[in-house]
């Protein structure tokens, strides 16, 4: 047996076996590579590759146009200024002077319009050839292990993301290729992998959760109440918020006692729980997650709706078509761990379980925008590197084209409603709650279930979620990522007609 083969047989498969699972070793040989070449060279700190590497950098941070960008080298013991100053300047101690926002604001108040200004702190060479050789994953590899400090990232992502075009969209000849071969690599969601891509997210530990979420355990966008004045807005709890948006899934869906509700993703269970509570329907929930399953069924037997609600631990190719099909389908946020290579089938199940006459269902998911899914579609980024392993973000227009597709016509899209810019104080929220109670209630979780984690390793953890907060909440400020709910109906449906005076 040649090297070759015994390589593949020491993942356990066989050259004998089906050539698509010899590729999928292949691919899976790839994305480990790539990633430990990045971290191979990310690591070199030669004296003229680092100096080669911060004149790149600084050559094209002096690019920027708008906001302002405070960049001190501790190592080199260098202040260096970049963008709009708007008399902003380093002071005696290389504080960023705040004139960017109005002094009765703090940083955590926003405001879409602000300009952003942020404070960069280089504590070790290494970040120079990070950030050169592999831009976006090599800033974000850098922060997680803690070679440089940034006062607020939120602020940084959003200066980065409104002088996009002047930074050539974050990438260099190296880390373009590289980002292609990282793309190729990225591994589709068959069902192997898709149960270990939400195992490593959502299996952590229900503690951890626990400490950043609200309550109610919902773990994706709310929906606030509009307002002009901020005062109100803050009154308003994350609780209450969540809440909001899920009355409008039971409005939208239509929902009434004599249902039997499908929901793809089941969460906590308080979607399914609140759905029984207002309407009396029935559910049938599906989860990949066992901690979910777990809390989610101990949740319901509190309620007093085991009798109403059923969870499978399964995934939603596997769900077994019901003799009756289903009359409502919903699914909040679990689209996004479909993976482009499935996304038709996923469709095709919806098609396939809900009813031919009068089904509605509602999706909410979160998009990448038109002008931006081609380039995203072929790269790896943090957020589906480290936090949602063969996670995708479709666009509106792929979303709608599927629907259409695979259900040959007969789902009609009723409304598409965007509330992404909920999203932003959602997150805040979040980070801070998690921040607040890291080292009480989430340092410990995490050790009991991993007591082989090092302290360094506990400390990588820690800033790989806070860089997960503000990079996503950066991206919902700037309007560069959507979240959208779906409303779809039979053609035909009725129901939908609602409330209509006709």
């Amino acid at each position: 047996m040649d090297h070759f083969a015994r390589a593949l047989e020491a993942t356990g498969i066989h050259p004998q076996q089906h050539v698509s699972d010899i590729l999928e070793a292949l691919t899976g040989f790839m994305y480990r590579g790539t990633a430990h070449l990045r971290y191979k060279l990310g690591s070199l700190t030669w004296g003229p590759a680092v100096q080669f590497a911060k004149d790149m950098a600084q050559t094209t941070f002096a690019s920027l146009q708008v906001g302002t960008f405070l960049l001190v080298d501790q190592v080199s013991a260098e202040v260096f200024l970049y963008g709009v100053s708007c008399g902003a300047g380093p002071d005696k101690l290389g504080n960023l002077v705040p004139c960017l926002r109005r002094p009765s604001e703090s940083k955590d108040e926003r405001r879409a319009t602000d300009l952003p200004g942020a404070k960069l702190v280089v504590k070790d060479d290494a970040f120079w050839l990070r950030l050169v050789l592999f831009t976006d994953m090599g800033f974000a590899e850098s922060y997680m292990l803690g070679e440089f400090e940034c006062d607020d990232l939120t602020s940084f992502f959003q200066l980065f993301i409104l002088n996009r075009e002047q930074l050539n969209n974050g990438t260099t000849l190296f880390s373009g290729l590289y980002s292609h071969v990282a793309g190729l690599a990225r591994l589709a969601n068959t069902l192997d992998n898709a149960r270990l891509n939400v195992v490593r997210h959502y299996d952590i530990s229900n503690d951890m959760f626990a400490a950043f979420l609200s309550p109610d355990m919902m773990y994706s966008c709310p929906i606030w109440k509009h307002s002009t004045n901020s005062r109100i807005e803050q009154e308003e709890s994350l609780e209450r918020a969540q809440m909001r948006k899920i009355d409008y899934f039971i409005e939208a869906a239509r929902i009434k006692r004599t249902d039997h509700v499908l929901e793809f993703g089941t969460g906590w269970g308080t979607m399914a729980i609140e759905a029984v509570r207002q309407t009396g329907c029935r559910i049938t929930t599906v989860t990949f997650s066992q901690e979910q399953k777990t809390f989610a069924e101990e949740k319901i037997r509190a309620a007093g709706f085991s009798d109403k609600i059923v969870v499978y631990l399964l995934d939603y190719r596997m769900l077994p078509d019901p003799e009756v099909p289903y009359d409502k389908i919903i699914s909040c946020e679990m689209i996004e761990a479909v993976g482009e290579k499935f996304l038709a089938t996923f469709f095709s199940r919806i098609d396939k379980l809900l009813k031919k006459d009068g089904g509605i269902a509602v999706f909410q998911c979160i998009t990448m925008p038109e002008g931006r899914h081609k380039g995203y579609s072929k790269r790896e980024d943090f957020i589906n590197r480290y936090i949602f392993p063969g996670g995708y973000l479709p666009s509106v227009t792929q979303l709608i084209n599927h629907i259409t597709t695979e259900s040959n016509g007969t789902l009609i899209v009723e409304k598409i409603k965007n509330i992404g810019p909920h999203y932003v104080k959602a997150l805040r929220l979040w980070r801070k709650a998690f921040m607040d109670k890291f080292d009480s209630v989430i340092s410990p979780a995490l050790m009991v279930e991993h007591p082989s984690l090092t302290e360094k390793d506990v400390e990588v953890f820690k800033r790989k979620w806070e860089y997960y907060f503000t990079y996503s909440e950066a991206g919902f400020l700037t309007k560069t990522l959507g979240d959208v709910i779906i409303t779809v109906g039979r053609e035909g449906t009725l129901e939908l007609m609602e409330g209509i005076p006709l």
